[in-house]
């Protein structure tokens, strides 16, 4: 399995949408998302349609309009995001000659990693970067 653009563009996405939504209960704009990430606004476009979709995020349109956590953010696990824009987390090879042994060990490892993944909730996610940001803009302090 390997992470794409894409996923990882949702999930920093979906950390500022939570970042937002802890602050306001006002809607973020995808704009101010692209502009807060750096993320290419047309392909956030395409990242939230399947955000939406998936029921992880809630739009509403309009000059106040934006995005939404639909949940509570630890509900929405890391899993979530990267199925709702990459599909089926899978590493198996795609291959015919996968002897019973080596497809035992690949269903073993997707399990393992969607596990993980599941594990890992956006709540973690948020906390994570709140604490990177106070690192980072201490040391600045510091400096």
């Amino acid at each position: 399995m390997k992470l794409t653009t894409k996923g990882q563009y949702a999930i920093q996405a979906m950390i500022d949408i939570a970042i937002h939504n802890s602050k306001s209960k006002e809607p973020i704009s995808l704009r101010e998302i692209a502009s807060n990430q750096n993320i290419p606004l047309p392909f956030l476009e395409q990242i939230a349609i399947k955000l939406r979709r998936a029921g992880l995020v809630k739009s509403s349109r309009g000059p106040t309009g934006g995005y939404v956590l639909s949940k509570d953010k630890k509900q929405i696990s890391l899993a979530d995001i990267i199925q709702a824009v990459e599909g089926p987390i899978n590493v198996t090879p795609n291959t015919e000659n996968n002897f019973e042994v080596t497809l035992q060990l690949w269903q073993k490892l997707n399990r393992s990693i969607y596990s993980m993944l599941k594990s890992i909730t956006l709540e973690d996610l948020y906390y994570d970067s709140i604490s990177y940001k106070a690192s980072k803009d201490n040391q600045a302090y510091v400096q």
